[in-house]
């Protein structure tokens, strides 16, 4: 079956698709991770989801859904908690990340929770999206977009200058914690996608990848959704050709265009 043939399968379709919107859409957040060097909260947050798929096993729920309203709670509680307790969001997030492994595991011993199946979240897998799961993906990538485009000097100002923002007013935190929130979950969807393991593929690399060569924040958003769409479609279309897994094969794809850049910059 050559390409042009998948294509004409639904399933199939339906993967390219979510390749295209989660990868133009979610590196967007990446930026903001790198910028604010809270590459530790990818970490966090995904653990939190393991705690998440292991209560929802132990409920009879789907792994799935336990671990993506995990996500959202943990994203949603995290920056005003490290507020709270003036903390660095960075530490608050290594708190999170032990504290929810302690508890997943507590769980798996004492509850008979199986842990090799909330582990199995861990791999995911593009091609076994759901229509629903695909809606959800363009509402958020639209979420997204929507948030930079309106709150943009906003989000510019929280990222390079928080002192100057806050004497104009402008509620520091409170951007923050959206764009906190806005990451939790993108990275729940970037586990259905290529799987908690290669998250950065499609949030960290692109991001990292854009800063490298833009010259500000602008460009840096442009650059990061250009490579996150050829990371996530070219990896997912080389992974039809040659018959291999779509996740780690987009995980190469993102790696190879940071490798160029930075190979480029030193020379």
């Amino acid at each position: 079956m050559g390409f042009a043939d998948y294509l004409q399968i639904p399933l199939f379709q339906r993967a390219m698709l979510a390749a295209l919107i989660a990868g133009g859409t979610l590196s967007l957040l990446g930026v903001v991770i790198v910028t604010l060097n809270l590459t530790v909260i990818r970490f966090a947050l995904m653990h939190v989801g393991l705690l998440g798929a292991a209560i929802g096993l132990g409920l009879g729920t789907s792994p799935l859904a336990g671990a993506l309203v995990a996500i959202g709670v943990g994203s949603l509680l995290l920056g005003p908690w490290s507020d709270r307790m003036k903390m660095d969001t960075g530490l608050a997030g290594a708190l999170f990340m032990t504290g929810s492994m302690a508890l997943a595991f507590l769980l798996f011993y004492k509850a008979g929770v199986p842990a090799m199946e909330a582990f199995a979240l861990f791999t995911g897998n593009l091609l076994a999206l759901a229509p629903e799961e695909l809606r959800f993906i363009l509402g958020l990538g639209i979420v997204i977009v929507l948030c930079f485009a309106v709150f943009y000097r906003e989000i510019q100002l929280a990222l390079y200058n928080q002192d100057l923002a806050e004497s104009l007013g402008l509620p520091v935190a409170a951007v923050r914690n959206g764009l906190l929130f806005l990451t939790g979950l993108a990275i729940g969807l970037a586990i259905r996608v290529v799987g908690a393991l290669l998250i950065d593929a499609l949030i960290l690399l692109p991001g990292l990848s854009a800063l490298s060569v833009a010259r500000d924040l602008r460009q840096a958003l442009i650059l990061a959704s250009l490579f996150g769409i050829v990371a996530a479609v070219g990896g997912f279309s080389i992974s039809l050709f040659f018959d291999v897994p779509t996740g780690p094969t987009i995980t190469l794809v993102g790696v190879t265009i940071l490798g160029i850049i930075a190979v480029a910059k030193g020379r």
